[in-house]
């Protein structure tokens, strides 16, 4: 198979901005709690109801009327430790340290045997150290409280007169003797009660660095990430900031509406916002357009950008920040187009509101920049032209957001042919949409031209093959994920800001474990790109032999898909250009002829991403199958320019610099 690549490095499509290589934190599943966040307790609060979940034991509907069931009055994620006889739980609301309940172990036998309560699965390394942090009361001779990890691996004790009727926090450090999966116990013994408000275990030195696990973090520069959309999604919807700042384990635990889960509040505005400064991130920050109002929007703001003598700046003060972050993006709401959306309206009502957001926004600060809802395309009662029409003059920006093909919809898993040329056909989907959305949003946009927010993009795959709700992503995907971001780049005049749906776990760039951390070929694709194109988009064409494709989940039927897709970017002085090349042929690799205008040096970098086959993926402990090469070589130079074969499903990006 043969193709011709043209290069015009002095015909520039657009500037394209840092904040084009971002991606979305949200609140979902293991992709904060269980991922970005390095607290090891799960439901640390104790928030929640007793019931009789599996492992609790179910007895029969007659039974119940005469005793409770096992574990009864213990929260979610925990389990009774020594139960019998001498001890009985309560899931207490009236004496709590946050959010309304505690968990309450009563001792009322004489044994000498330790009763609480555990929670499985807390994984942790040998010799490592591990900050433990817990709020606890207690009433009677209980004897010692141990907090412990297993049999023997590492525990504190705590003497009962340190403890009273009275909250006491006690932090100290735990280091395994052994790594591993262990149970974390929290004991007592003798007669009386104990309380437990809040228990926390998370690494040292993540604790120290504000809670984020930094070898997550590192992820984001080795990445290229340049920008955090935050925090979410639907999550935004439903999510009062107020609830997020403060001490910690006095942040209540509440049930988030939006994707049915408790919510502890553990990464909040500080927080995150602490985070981004660390690691040179932009915040993007998305106000609650759903169930939230305008003055709960403008009361963030100020919590973030006033001065420390205002209402809101005096309160981040008093959380110890004084200097103001300055966030300069925000997005009024979510996806409130969607009917599964908290607060879903109709286009009008929400271009109305989206009007007040903004004024009450900016009459706190001036200097923001907005966004608005935008929908994939002009559905939903012309969604976008109305938006635009009513709202345009008051933000800045319209988001768009589309997932390229979502196999759960269909009946059964597609066959893998079909659903591999679905999928690396996906960005000639993108292409339409965003093409689509700017021509509609231009014809009724107030003044000028409005940026584009492609700020949720993503590869779906079928959750009803993977456990615990993880994609498992393939070098197919990655190749998908690099041709959206070429996709960004050929409009970079409009598209000014990116966000890959996510970073860690659901929908993630990374699989994040407890003691490991894996990068997909999504991840190796979007960095290849993200630290390897130059910061103006310049023009490439390519000719191709081409394949097509009948439509599957919510890709369309494509036709005339050339097995080449080329971008083209430049240093500002137009003195390097790299040439970002994806091969989506499954099986075959093609031979093209590049032609770059002007004088170049026949020195090249080349990087290439690719694997033993379409379907090649990276797992925990193994050496990866998707595999990133770099090398220099020569290139030959004739009349029509060099040859170069790039191989079947790869990514390739050429670096030239201009001749000397």
């Amino acid at each position: 198979m043969r193709a011709e690549i043209r290069i015009e490095p002095q015909k520039t499509l657009g500037e394209i901005d840092p904040m084009l290589y971002g991606v979305n934190v949200e609140h979902l599943e293991r992709a904060v709690y269980g991922g970005y966040w390095a607290e090891l307790v799960g439901n640390r609060k104790f928030a929640g109801h007793d019931d009789d979940r599996p492992g609790r034991g179910r007895p029969d509907p007659w039974e119940r009327e005469f005793a409770d069931p096992p574990g009864f009055g213990i929260a979610a994620g925990w389990t009774p430790f020594g139960a019998g006889p001498g001890v009985e739980y309560a899931h207490d609301n009236s004496i709590f340290y946050s959010g309304g309940q505690s968990q309450r172990i009563d001792l009322i036998g004489d044994g000498g045997n330790p009763r609480g309560v555990s929670q499985p699965g807390i994984a942790v390394l040998g010799g490592e150290a591990y900050h433990l942090r817990a709020v606890l009361r207690a009433r009677g001779p209980i004897g010692p409280v141990r907090i412990g990890l297993g049999d023997d691996v590492a525990e504190l004790l705590v003497d009962d007169r340190d403890l009273a009727e009275e909250w006491r926090t006690i932090e100290s450090q735990l280091v395994p003797k052994a790594g591993g999966s262990f149970d974390l116990r929290i004991t007592a013994a003798g007669r009386g009660q104990l309380w437990v408000g809040a228990v926390s275990l998370m690494r040292a030195d993540h604790h120290r660095a504000g809670g984020v696990r930094q070898d997550v973090a590192e992820r984001l520069k080795t990445g290229g990430i340049t920008l955090i959309r935050w925090p979410g999604g639907n999550f935004a919807s439903d999510y009062d900031w107020k609830l997020g700042i403060g001490p910690r384990d006095r942040r209540p635990t509440v049930f988030n509406r939006a994707w049915g889960e408790w919510e502890p509040h553990d990464l909040g505005t500080d927080e995150f916002l602490a985070h981004c400064e660390q690691w040179g991130i932009t915040p993007f920050l998305t106000v609650n357009a759903g169930s939230g109002t305008p003055e709960q929007a403008a009361a963030w703001v100020e919590y973030c950008n006033g001065p420390p003598d205002s209402k809101y700046g005096a309160m981040r003060a008093a959380n110890g920040r004084a200097q103001p972050y300055r966030v300069r993006h925000w997005s009024i709401g979510n996806e409130i187009w969607g009917n599964f959306q908290v607060g879903h309206v109709d286009a009008e009502t929400y271009a109305r509101r989206c009007v007040e957001f903004a004024r009450a926004m900016r009459a706190v600060d001036d200097g923001l920049h907005l966004t608005a809802v935008g929908h994939v395309r002009n559905v939903l009662g012309r969604w976008n032209q109305r938006v635009a029409d009513i709202a345009g003059a008051s933000v800045d920006a319209i988001a768009i957001h589309s997932y390229t093909l979502n196999p759960m919809i269909l009946p059964e898993e597609p066959d893998p042919e079909e659903k591999y040329l679905a999928i690396v056909a996906g960005p000639e989907t993108v292409d339409a949409v965003l093409d689509e959305s700017i021509a509609v949003i231009d014809s009724h946009w107030a003044e000028g031209k409005a940026e584009i927010s492609y700020d949720e993009y993503g590869v779906r795959e079928d959750l009803r093959t993977t456990t615990p709700w993880k994609e498992v992503y393939t070098l197919r995907d990655g190749l998908c994920i690099a041709g959206i971001i070429q996709s960004m780049q050929q409009r970079a005049g409009r598209v000014r800001i990116g966000a890959q749906f996510g970073f860690a776990n659901r929908l993630g760039l990374i699989d994040v474990e407890a003691d490991s951390i894996t990068e997909t070929p999504c991840f190796q694709a979007f960095a290849l790109l993200a630290t390897n194109s130059g910061p103006l988009a310049v023009a490439s064409t390519c000719r191709s032999e081409s394949f097509g494709t009948s439509g599957l989940g919510t890709e369309p039927p494509q036709r005339d898909v050339p097995w080449l897709r080329v971008a083209a970017t430049a240093s500002r002085e137009r003195d390097r250009v790299w040439i970002s090349v994806i091969n989506r042929h499954p099986a075959r690799a093609v031979s093209a002829t590049i032609d770059i205008a002007g004088d170049w040096s026949p020195s090249a970098g080349v990087s290439v991403l690719g694997g033993d086959g379409p379907n090649a993926r990276n797992a925990a402990g193994a050496v990866p199958a998707v595999r990133l090469s770099r090398t220099d070589c020569d290139l030959e130079f004739d009349d029509l320019g060099f040859a170069r074969q790039f191989e079947p499903h790869s990514l390739t990006v050429l670096e030239i610099s201009r001749a000397r």
